[in-house]
């Protein structure tokens, strides 16, 4: 049997030995499978498109499993697939060890994240998904929970089985989409959503996607009242801050399009055209000089002894700030950091003159934010 087949095999159990990068399935990425806000949500998800039909029902007690419980599932498909890169056999019943989840996701070890691990299984165990996606015509929908059979001790850690259909879909490698490791650090849940539908959909393509918001708002099974959604999107596009891709609302009547565009501002490993030697390393989004004097993504945008947020992903720290201005703004590295003085620069790099200014606008955000 193929290594892509031995999950069938009923009494072979995958045990998780090692780091490996998540992966997403294109099945999963914009449809409303999992509910996008961290308060309990009880109520069903209904969503039909053609001939996809999506239910989704929470548990009455723990309630729907939410987009960061999904992150579990992220992980398990990372496992899955990168021992089958290698040549090893696995099975839909796995055993790991929180730590090693921990790790691979960002999460800090510690008391808090333990709670947060077992709320996640707990809800991704009770939520029951029925769905017609990959069934031929006229085949009643499939109906499943994310995982069964979960057992939780300190000497064993965390044993649980996965869905066949969530394995058919994970181990056709056509189906399976990398992540970029920022995804993990997006706080809010409409942004993480939108990542993975611009993943699947926009991907590496030039010339982008584009959706129509209400199509949007149907897909994403969204409480929020279609009014309300605009313009959570529109501070999505104002604030750019979602890795890889540019948002922009492209007007076409009520309630909009929304277009997708691909950027060269992912931090996947090998896939960044980002100057290396202006700042490197995923823990940090990367910084990219369109012109003198302004900075993007992750940093300040300068003009004169203006200072305004341009588009950041994650702000750094200000002593961070601090250093990536010097890099490429030599004059910033006269200034004193703790007392604030310094000789403003002549131009703002627009052209326009700020003589007689006695402050450094980029020691002026430093000294605020101490502030």
């Amino acid at each position: 049997m193929a290594a892509d087949e031995s999950w069938r095999e009923p009494d072979r159990r995958f045990v998780v030995s090692g780091p490996a990068r998540p992966r997403d399935q294109r099945d999963l990425m914009g449809r409303p499978f999992f509910a996008l806000a961290r308060r309990p949500r009880f109520e069903p998800v209904r969503y039909r498109s053609r001939q996809i039909d999506v239910i989704v029902r929470a548990s009455a007690d723990e309630g729907m499993a939410t987009i960061w419980d999904a992150d579990v599932l992220l992980w398990l498909a990372g496992q899955i697939v990168e021992a089958l890169n290698h040549g090893r056999w696995v099975s839909r019943h796995i055993r790991f060890t929180p730590w090693q989840l921990f790790h691979d996701l960002g999460w800090a070890d510690g008391a808090h994240q333990y709670r947060r691990l077992r709320g996640a299984l707990v809800r991704l165990e009770t939520t029951r998904v029925a769905t017609s996606l990959r069934n031929l015509a006229d085949w009643p929908a499939q109906s499943f929970a994310w995982i069964s059979d979960l057992g939780i001790s300190r000497t064993e850690g965390v044993s649980l089985t996965l869905p066949i259909w969530f394995m058919e879909g994970v181990c056709d490698c056509s189906r399976v989409l990398t992540l970029d490791p920022a995804y993990f650090r997006l706080a809010g849940g409409l942004e993480r959503w939108l990542y993975r539908l611009a993943r699947r959909h926009a991907g590496r393509q030039k010339a982008g996607w584009t959706f129509d918001v209400a199509e949007l708002h149907a897909r994403s099974g969204s409480l929020t009242p279609l009014r309300n959604f605009m313009i959570d999107i529109g501070t999505i596009v104002h604030r750019q801050s979602i890795p890889g891709y540019d948002f922009q609302l492209v007007s076409g009547g009520k309630p909009g399009v929304l277009r997708i565009v691909p950027t060269g501002r992912s931090t996947v490993p090998g896939e960044n055209h980002a100057d290396p030697t202006v700042a490197s390393g995923a823990e940090l989004p990367l910084l990219q000089v369109q012109k003198p004097g302004v900075f993007s993504r992750g940093c300040v945008r300068l003009c004169g002894s203006r200072v305004r947020p341009g588009r950041s992903e994650i702000m750094p720290p200000p002593a961070r700030i601090l250093q990536m201005a010097q890099a490429v703004l030599p004059h910033v590295a006269a200034g004193d950091p703790a007392s604030g003085k310094d000789v403003a620069p002549p131009s703002c790099g627009h052209g326009i003159s700020r003589a007689g200014s006695t402050r450094n606008p980029v020691v002026a955000a430093l000294s605020s934010s101490r502030a």
